[in-house]
């Protein structure tokens, strides 16, 4: 039976199939690179089996050097062919049925939403939010995982041939003789300054606890040999009879809510024709400065697209991830805007490249050399950003072409997207539509919900709420089916302040 006719049943197994790859491609909001360098789950817990594997995380010196924001050039692979397009989905009721990539699925709607409500539900913070974060909750901001190896270790996959170890590791690795001597106790607490295993945005950690591998008499148990709580005063050390162990770090309280205290918020905004780079609420006092020298600039004509990524060869998970983003035309008729929502530090921990920028298969991106070094560190699947960068076109017809040019299978020529879809366009109608209340919107947005979800909460859901916003078009909704079947539009997130408690 051809593939084109066959009908299945979209069961809890499968969603977990989709759940993993309907967008994983954000990692990085345009590249869509092999699925072992996709996740990097920084919030690890302490039952992990394994807690030193490296086969999730990119071990060929290419991707070594993607970390060490010395791109060797490659763009991910791309498809042979196309593929057809997901149709507008129905209303997804009790028992409705969605075209997905030439599969008819039929989905249970109400069994899908209750077998899987675990996925999305997470905990409930005072303000209301859900944490997937529960274990930072005591902490003070983002909680990360470090390897610290004894000082003979030696392994390909984290070492060079002359045996020092390979700098900017997406779990992070250092010797334990260097990590131990490095800390200094201020505070009641030990921290350590330097950056991390080369991540210029990992400094100020402070040692939350130290774990490793034991091994019993049927498998391995986990053993914590360190503790900020029950240990305080007492300087961490390396275990003895063990040759690696997990260190549990804690960063700055402010980076729960942005890269830098004076700055809230999880949003940057990059202008290549001057080079010029701001995050966080910096970017709204930029545009009230140029404002005041230079006029008002609104937002005129926004449009909401989708594509896949281009790889050399695709199969039918490939079919299903795609990213959608927005293009705004302003009213200086000068150039558009791109914005997108994706993993936390998915750019800078991935050596500064961006579909978006002309330059992205160069050594050393434009957009790398403007990212602000505490903005470099390894990404983080369950957090999000918004990305927005400036585009060399006036309007949609201009940015289409540029396109077209890299659409298509991946080959010699440069290409980075497959089946590109414009979704939408329309006037811009919402009142406040100047770049400083645009800003605004998105630092709330972000702020109101820092989470990142395959399913749930994602570009995807992003470009909906904003397109929604802009236009006042209530009938709009994310591309994909699957993501429509969990979305809730919260145009509100950008009206309106975060809550007391997240501010800064």
């Amino acid at each position: 039976m051809s593939q084109k006719h066959r009908r299945t049943q979209l069961t809890a197994q499968d969603f977990q199939f989709l759940r993993h790859s309907s967008h994983v491609a954000e990692m990085h909001e345009d590249h869509g690179f092999d699925d072992d360098n996709f996740y990097h789950e920084v919030e690890c817990f302490d039952n992990d089996m394994d807690l030193f594997s490296n086969s999730e995380y990119p071990d060929d010196d290419a991707s070594v050097a993607s970390f060490a924001s010395t791109s060797d050039g490659s763009l991910p692979p791309t498809p042979d062919g196309g593929a057809a397009k997901p149709p507008k989905a129905p209303e997804l009721k009790k028992d409705a049925a969605a075209s997905i990539s030439g599969l008819n699925l039929r989905v249970k709607a109400k069994k899908f939403l209750s077998k899987n409500s675990r996925a999305v539900s997470g905990a409930v913070t005072s303000n209301g939010r859900r944490s997937v974060h529960v274990k930072q909750q005591h902490h003070a901001g983002l909680i990360w995982h470090a390897q610290a190896v004894c000082d003979d270790y030696f392994d390909l996959k984290n070492c060079t041939q002359e045996g020092q170890l390979k700098q900017r590791r997406p779990v992070p690795i250092i010797r334990a003789s260097q990590f131990f001597a490095d800390l200094e106790y201020t505070g009641g607490k030990w921290i350590h300054r330097a950056p991390l295993n080369g991540w210029p945005g990992l400094t100020d950690l402070e040692v939350v606890s130290i774990t490793g591998k034991v091994k019993s008499m049927a498998n391995f148990r986990i053993r914590r040999y360190w503790n900020n709580d029950t240990d305080q005063g007492k300087r961490p050390a390396f275990p003895e009879n063990v040759r690696s162990c997990r260190v549990t770090l804690a960063a700055p309280k402010y980076t729960l809510d942005g890269w830098s205290a004076d700055s809230p918020g999880h949003v940057w905004w990059f202008h290549p024709s001057d080079e010029t780079f701001f995050h966080g609420k910096n970017i709204i006092d930029n545009f009230r400065s140029l404002e005041a020298k230079e006029g008002v600039v609104e937002a005129t004509v926004v449009s909401h697209f989708a594509h896949r990524y281009a790889k050399a060869k695709e199969g039918v998970k490939d079919r299903i991830v795609y990213h959608s983003a927005i293009l705004v035309e302003w009213s200086h008729g000068k150039h558009c805007t791109v914005f997108e929502l994706a993993f936390l530090n998915g750019v800078g921990g991935w050596g500064g490249r961006s579909n978006w920028q002309e330059d992205s298969t160069s050594a050393h991106p434009k957009l790398l050399k403007n990212f602000p070094a505490h903005m470099i560190a390894p990404w983080n699947s369950t957090l999000a950003e918004l990305r927005i960068q400036d585009v060399p076109f006036k309007n949609w017809d201009e940015f289409s072409v540029y396109l077209s040019q890299h659409e298509g299978p991946k080959g010699k020529k440069d290409h980075r997207f497959f089946d590109v879809t414009k979704i939408g366009s329309a006037p811009v109608t919402l009142a406040c539509r100047t770049q400083p209340s645009i800003a605004t919107y998105l630092n709330n947005y972000i702020r109101h919900n820092r989470e990142y979800h395959e399913e749930s909460r994602n570009c995807q859901t992003f470009a909906a709420d904003f397109y929604r916003l802009l236009t006042g078009d209530t009938h709009v909704k994310p591309f994909h089916p699957i993501c429509q079947i969990l979305y809730h539009h919260h145009e509100d997130w950008f009206l309106y302040d975060p809550p007391e408690g997240d501010k800064k």
